[in-house]
Formats: structure tokens, sequence, C-alpha cells
């Protein structure tokens, strides 16, 4: 078998254990919290939330749930889902039996990563679907709202949930090589959740550009005044090369251990 041909099989199979575990279901309920929680508060206040006339509701309904959502609800989130992900190997000695087949090392390692970015990019698209269907809904039960009648900036947001994600890469690769180096599942949550504080603690610092877990909030907060790095936003060029530095540095220390 060529080493592409065991990345596909590798990553096939870690999607079927996917479905069976609670990371599987987490993708879901993480997805669907904000808009219902948003959707509950505009069914019970539909009266003082109308939009004055002429104004597109979709806007300000939008805008919230992504802001209440994209600066500590993400972090947390990776966090989490990385954590469940590579924790259900650890407690089924999954992987020290992966690791003693005789299959390429990277295969395992790099098909749990992309189960892992799956998880997340599956959670952004539930998200904006349930904002969509939430509001579509509270149009058709609430026709003050007006919903209705006009359109959502579908462009605007699949780009601010596009960069959010972007931002998110660092996070994820320190993560992942964190659940795959301790067994402990205690071990990469606490550190996660310490850093994901300290992140939004950091973020108006100008340092905070070096740190991945601030990148999140600081992709809303500066949003289009974002310093540039080689024409593009720094918090883009800086997450994706600590996504491929902590990728590539976590492969090679899981690969020279013995896996217990």
């Amino acid at each position: 078998m060529s080493a592409i041909t065991f990345y596909i099989s590798n990553t096939k199979n870690e999607l079927i254990k996917l479905k069976r575990t609670f990371a599987f279901w987490l993708t879901i309920i993480s997805a669907l919290i904000i808009p219902l929680l948003f959707f509950i508060v505009y069914a019970v206040k539909h009266a003082k939330l109308a939009p004055a006339a002429g104004v597109n509701p979709w806007d300000k309904y939008m805008l919230n749930q992504v802001k209440n959502s994209i600066p500590f609800f993400v972090p947390i989130f990776i966090v989490l889902i990385t954590s469940l992900i590579i924790q259900v190997e650890h407690k089924a000695t999954g992987i020290k039996h992966l690791f003693a087949l005789p299959i390429p090392k990277w295969s395992v390692y790099f098909g749990k990563l992309s189960i892992v970015l799956f998880s997340i990019i599956s959670t952004y698209v539930y998200f904006f679907v349930a904002i969509l269907f939430f509001g579509t809904l509270l149009g058709v039960f609430y026709s003050d709202l007006a919903f209705l009648d006009f359109q959502p900036d579908y462009f605007k947001y699949i780009k601010m949930l596009g960069v959010s994600f972007i931002a998110s890469l660092g996070i994820v690769g320190v993560q992942f090589w964190l659940s795959f180096r301790f067994k402990n599942f205690i071990v990469p949550l606490s550190v996660g959740m310490v850093f994901v504080i300290l992140g939004l603690i950091a973020f108006q610092a100008p340092e905070s550009i070096y740190f991945p877990y601030s990148y999140n909030i600081l992709s809303i907060s500066l949003g289009d005044q974002m310093p540039q790095t080689f024409g593009v936003s720094s918090v883009t060029v800086y997450s994706i090369l600590c996504f491929i530095l902590t990728s590539a540095l976590g492969y090679l220390d899981v690969k020279r251990l013995n896996i217990k």
C-alpha cells in the first residue's frame, strides 16, 4: 500500500470510530447551544427586539451570535473535542495497538489530526446552519421580527467563521500534541483551559499576537484592523505557522515515544 492509501484508510477508520463516541454528539450540541439560546430570547422578547422599519434584523442577530461564541466558546470547544477524541484511544489502549501495526506512524497521527479538524469544521457548519434555521423559524412565528422580509449577508458571516477557524489552528496543533502525548485526560484539558483564560486576559497586549489562544478574540475584536504580515492578517499567518510547527514537532515527539 502507498503512503496516501494508508492515510486515507486510517482516516476512514477514525471517522467510523468517531460516530460511536460522545465527541460526535459534542460537535452537534456545541453548535446548537448559542443559536438555541438566541432563539429563546428572541421568542420571549420579540416585541422589544423587533427592528425599526427598513432595518435588516439578520445583521444584529447573526453578528451577536458570532461575537458571543468565537472569543471564548470556540477555544473551549477545541480543547474539549481534541482531548475527547484522543482520550477514547488512550482508555482502550488503542494508540498502543495502532502503533504496533505494520503501518506508518505518521498515518495514525495525521489521520487522527484530520478527524479533529473535520469535527471542528463540522461544528462551524452546523453552527451557521442553526443560526439560519432558528432565524427563519423566528420569522415564521413572529412576523414583527421581519426575518422573512430580508436576506442575511451570507458571505460576510461565512468569512468571519472562516477567519475564526483559521485563527483556531494554532490551538488545535498545541492541544492535539498534548492530548496525544499525555495519557491522563486531565493534563491537556487543564493546560488548555488555563491557556484559554490567559488568552482572554492577555489579548489586549501587543504580545498577544504571538499567543495562539488569543487569536480567536483578536480576529473578532480587531477585524479588518488586524496588523498585516505579507499582505495577510497576522493572526492568519501566525496561526497557520503555529499549527504546522506544533503538528510536525508533535509527530516527531510521539514517534520516538514508547507508547504504553
